[in-house]
């Protein structure tokens, strides 16, 4: 059986599902993204976290896009969307996000969670964030037959600091795992896109 690699795409701009996502490729992003969300919820719900209630609203947005994201991320429709060259309809914002850099940089999430969650440990913040944008250009820089395996090795690297070597925020322990996959692999590693 031969799969159907289709590049092409039209409708109106979306940049989080991918131009052209059918409403199971939605339905998946919104499942595990809740599920995920849920399940932190229930986890700091039980845990003694010293959190204001904007803190845990926040906690959740951050939960529901980075765990959103990462399913969004790897969806066939935003491969083809964002590894496809900018269309004329694809201005501003969309087309600004269609750089691999940019969209990478704008993921302040760990600077969020050291200034807000970590006591204003903004060490945490920076350098998981100077980590996630510079590991995420040099692969940009690789050829594209290296991007795959560079991605896993620094995904692989990142889960050991995570553990071993930066301290995680507590309440964000899953965070920097979840936040390389969406970004590292989901985001950057071009894969062919299927159609039915």
């Amino acid at each position: 059986m031969n799969p159907n690699i289709d590049w092409t795409y039209s409708g109106k701009p979306d940049g989080f599902f991918g131009t052209g996502a059918t409403s199971s490729e939605r339905n998946l992003v919104w499942i595990f993204g809740l599920l995920g969300a849920g399940l932190l919820a229930w986890h700091w719900s039980q845990s003694a976290l010293d959190w204001t209630w904007w803190q845990y609203a926040l906690a959740l947005a951050l939960a529901l896009d980075v765990l959103g994201g990462l399913v969004a991320n790897s969806l066939n429709s935003c491969k083809r969307f964002y590894h496809s060259p900018i269309q004329p309809e694809e201005t501003g914002f969309t087309a600004l996000a269609k750089n691999h850099f940019i969209f990478t940089a704008l993921h302040v999430h760990p600077i969020l969670i050291g200034l807000l969650f970590g006591n204003m440990n903004l060490t945490y913040g920076a350098l998981w964030y100077f980590i996630l944008v510079a590991f995420s250009g040099n692969i940009l820089r690789l050829p594209l037959y290296l991007h795959r395996p560079a991605a896993m090795g620094i995904i692989m690297l990142a889960i050991l600091a995570n553990y071993y070597f930066i301290p995680p925020v507590a309440g964000f322990e899953w965070f920097v795992p979840a936040l390389f996959l969406k970004i590292v692999y989901g985001h950057l590693v071009r894969e062919e896109p299927y159609r039915d």
